[in-house]
């Protein structure tokens, strides 16, 4: 039985879920209760959503829209809308088996897949699914699943041009450490060469002070649909956008929003979502950066070599060919940590501007050249030299900007011209020696803190990284916060975290 209610836009957002408010006296009239499912429809707009309850932003009669619903559904104000009450989804019953520790059948992940993409979970049970991946976690098999479920319902990308063997490569990390310029260095750089197209789509942070496109977000539009993705692909053969802007793999995005809060994510779902999206993506050579080491996600060269493993067998089953790129983590790539920060570093190496960081800048020319090397655009041993010319000679910082214009960026930014934030606070050497390791965790946990990833301005700025030498007094990392009551905040967890920079 359909309920009819007229439609009213509320001016406040409600994050990721897409929910409704009703009035307690409709609630109770329709019997239903806070928090509950409905099947709301105006016009040929159909949707899942969850209901809120309140008698002060709408009267009875009325369906209040957040802006996540009015906004990206185009639903007017003043017209009638309908909603149902659904029947359970078959998949509540899948995942209580989970919980129990059976092991799950593709038709009943593809169904949960399918009914997280559309919403027709409760978060409750969407949260209660992602906890299974920690425990009782996923075996192989289950895995291979729900990475091909996972890419089955949502968009399917093809930037082949009817060209059944053409290279669509890519490259992803797992994230877990702080610093985030790689991916945006080796993009611009691969993408010059004919043979290949670079179709590159990121995260938003989850662990980290920052994700790629939280950083490129401060020069240029990341959040792209379909369609503009296709035209930016046709003009350049390269895009640097969101994951998130549009449905590709998008049950994998209402998971990452129920994890975010906690800060973790299982190795499983690293694994899922990274190849799920480059299914989707229809990736035929690909590149994983796999950092580890104290406070990344993977503690030792051990646990590394297992997923690397895992990464291979999945990628052999889907025919995606991969080089798996581990490497022992000490401390950040570059100098700066929160998206603003690290763009200044990024813009400063294609600037080839002495303040760079030349870590970072080794590990992308390294990570380019094995990229160009797996897809056979050279020959092996030939790759990071061709990739350290392209980046030496402008051609990649060109790209990079070309790149950006196409997606909508509307004017070319340098390094010197990001503004950072005003509140700032110094962190001094207490001896002489030489900086052996800095604690990536701790790193994490002060630059949000400060309101990173979503103050771009707030991070930190180190001085002097790993390896190099420090005298007693001398400045070591620098924190920036927009304001004075957040700088306070940040300060604290600083003094909580102790030593996390060890000199020797």
């Amino acid at each position: 039985m359909a309920f009819y209610l007229k439609s009213k836009k509320l001016d406040v957002s409600a994050g990721d879920p897409l929910v409704v408010v009703l009035n307690s006296k409709d609630s109770a009239e329709f019997a239903i209760p806070n928090g509950h499912k409905v099947y709301l429809c105006w016009k040929d707009v159909c949707l899942y959503v969850s209901v809120d309850i309140s008698d002060s932003l709408v009267n009875s009669g009325e369906i209040g829209m957040f802006n996540e619903v009015w906004d990206k559904y185009n639903i007017p104000a003043d017209d009638l809308c309908s909603i149902t009450i659904p029947e359970p989804p078959k998949s509540e019953a899948y995942i209580r088996k989970k919980i129990k520790g059976q092991k799950l059948t593709y038709e009943e992940i593809h169904e949960i897949m399918d009914d997280i993409s559309n919403r027709r979970l409760s978060t409750v049970m969407m949260t209660y699914f992602a906890a299974t991946s920690f425990n009782p976690g996923f075996d192989e098999e289950e895995v291979y699943y729900m990475t091909k479920s996972m890419a089955e319902t949502g968009d399917i990308m093809d930037f082949s041009e009817g060209k059944p063997d053409r290279k669509i490569i890519d490259k992803h990390s797992i994230g877990g450490i702080p610093s985030k310029g790689v991916t945006p260095i080796l993009v611009p750089i691969v993408a010059l060469f004919d043979d290949v197209v670079v179709p590159n789509t990121a995260s938003r942070a989850i662990t980290t002070p920052a994700g790629t496109s939280d950083m490129l977000e401060v020069v240029m539009p990341v959040a792209l649909t379909k369609e503009k993705i296709y035209e930016v692909m046709k003009k350049e053969r390269a895009c640097l956008v969101w994951g998130g802007g549009f449905d590709l793999a998008p049950a994998d995005d209402i998971l990452i929003n129920l994890e975010r809060p906690l800060n973790i994510e299982s190795n499983d779902k690293f694994l899922v979502s990274i190849i799920a999206k480059k299914l989707a993506m229809k990736i035929t050579h690909l590149l994983i950066d796999i950092p580890y080491g104290d406070g990344a996600k993977l503690h030792s060269r051990e646990e590394a070599e297992l997923v690397t493993q895992s990464f291979q067998k999945l990628c052999q089953k889907f025919n995606i060919k991969v080089d798996v790129f581990t490497r022992e983590s000490l401390g950040p790539d570059g100098y700066g940590v929160g998206p603003l920060l690290e763009m200044r570093d990024l813009l400063r190496i294609f600037e080839r501007d002495p303040l760079r960081p030349m870590v970072l800048e080794g590990v992308a020319i390294e990570m380019a050249g094995r990229l160009l090397e797996l897809s056979e655009v050279c020959a092996p041993g030939e790759g990071e030299k061709l990739a350290r010319a392209k980046l030496e000679s402008g051609e990649a910082a060109e790209k990079f900007w070309s790149i950006a214009f196409a997606q909508g960026a509307t004017k070319k930014v340098k390094s010197d011209e990001l503004i950072l934030a005003k509140y700032t606070y110094d962190v001094k050497a207490t001896k002489n020696g030489v900086i052996s390791r800095i604690g990536n965790k701790q790193v994490v946990n002060i630059a949000r803190a400060l309101g990173a990833p979503f103050i771009k301005e707030a991070g930190l700025y180190f001085h002097k990284l790993r390896g190099q030498t420090v005298k007693t007094g001398e400045t070591i990392v620098t924190l920036y916060a927009t304001g004075k009551e957040r700088l306070d905040i940040g300060t604290e967890v600083l003094k909580k975290e102790g030593e996390f920079i060890e000199i020797e």
